[in-house]
């Protein structure tokens, strides 16, 4: 239990959400939350990937720079919905929820979800590309959706792991990226910034 303790307080996620800290337990990490908001605003022509990208890095070196000690790893992730060049983010509203579905429907989407680990001041970075296909949607189940108070919060109005399953005909590349954080590429990252290798052997079956 010291061990597991010990470790805790060497990776840190700077991110409250709760399905980033899920993602994390599901590779059996252990990790404190720390809480270290960015201004998530687009650089002037700035392209998509390059803003998924940068939130990520700024996330997580925000965290980094609020916990004292530099041998410690923190883990920042952001995620953007982009159609036609456009990204979608959080809705502001309801009409807006109801304005990126009515986009969305009968249609492909990109999910870029991007990831980057700080370790002692060196950024370790990653983007995840997925392709979401979406069936044709009512503006019945558009409201529906938007009752079940499921898409506030959520980047392009829906979640993957939640009712907005059912709008899903098919997805190409990461579930785990467009849940919120990429686990295959955050495992690349842990391993290549020294961290799992440090903690190898000690992670429970």
């Amino acid at each position: 239990m010291k061990t597991r303790m010990n470790e805790a307080k060497l990776l840190y996620l700077a991110s409250g959400s709760p399905r980033r800290q899920e993602l994390l337990h599901q590779l059996n990490l252990e990790f404190e939350v720390i809480n270290a908001p960015v201004e998530e605003v687009a650089l002037p022509h700035e392209s998509p990937e390059s803003y998924v990208r940068r939130i990520a890095i700024e996330k997580a070196l925000s965290g980094f720079n609020k916990v004292a000690g530099k041998k410690i790893w923190v883990i920042g992730g952001d995620t953007a919905v982009v159609l036609d060049g456009k990204v979608f983010g959080k809705p502001k509203n309801e009409a807006d929820a109801h304005r990126m579905l009515r986009l969305l429907a009968g249609k492909t989407h990109t999910v870029l979800s991007s990831v980057s680990v700080v370790y002692d001041g060196e950024v370790f970075s990653a983007l995840n590309q997925t392709l979401v296909s979406f069936r044709d949607l009512s503006e019945d189940e558009i409201h529906a959706y938007w009752q079940s108070g499921e898409p506030e919060g959520k980047a392009g109005s829906y979640a993957i792991q939640g009712l907005g399953a059912r709008f899903i005909e098919k997805i190409s590349g990461s579930y785990s990226g467009v849940m919120g954080l990429p686990l295959f590429e955050l495992d690349q990252l842990l391993t290549v910034s020294g961290y799992l290798e440090k903690f190898k052997g000690i992670q429970d079956a």
